[in-house]
């Protein structure tokens, strides 16, 4: 990841791989937010309310 933003800035890193990565962290996001949807990501407490569960990542 260290070496991507220094070749952004050289401007020899060809369009593609850029979109390439760009989408790909998009990607990476919205897989993220909808591992926090499910239900195993939440615990519930005694008041009835759910709580999020920390993964530590």
């Amino acid at each position: 990841m260290s070496g991507r933003p220094s070749r952004d800035i050289a401007a020899t890193l060809p369009l593609p791989l850029g979109v390439l990565g760009h989408e790909g962290s998009t990607v990476a996001a919205g897989l993220s937010g909808l591992r926090l949807l499910r239900e195993a990501a939440w615990v519930k407490t005694g008041a009835g309310e759910g709580r999020l569960v920390s993964s530590g990542c």
